[in-house]
């Protein structure tokens, strides 16, 4: 349910607070794999940003090519651009 609100949700702050209570469930694929998703088709830099830290705490190493593709686009907000580089170092 809150993968689909993290996608679904017209308002930033529910999907946010959908990222926030999804973080207690990295270990589950299913989860991590959403969240994966979910950083390739958001729109929000809040979101967006959100999600790059979630993908670094649970060290998600299988996010590297949504981070990647996040970079070549060039219309990306430059503070979503600057944690995704980070990101990529960390998680590198």
């Amino acid at each position: 349910m809150l993968l689909r609100v993290l996608k679904l949700d017209p308002n930033v702050n529910v999907r946010l607070a959908a990222v926030d209570a999804l973080q207690q469930f990295v270990q589950n694929p299913d989860v991590r794999k959403g969240l994966i998703d979910a950083l390739g088709h958001s729109q929000s830099p809040l979101v967006q940003i959100a999600l790059i830290h979630a993908m670094v705490q649970a060290n998600e190493k299988d996010s590297l090519a949504v981070l990647k593709a996040l970079l070549e686009d060039a219309d990306i907000d430059p503070n979503v651009r600057e944690r995704a580089e980070w990101a990529l170092q960390k998680l590198s």
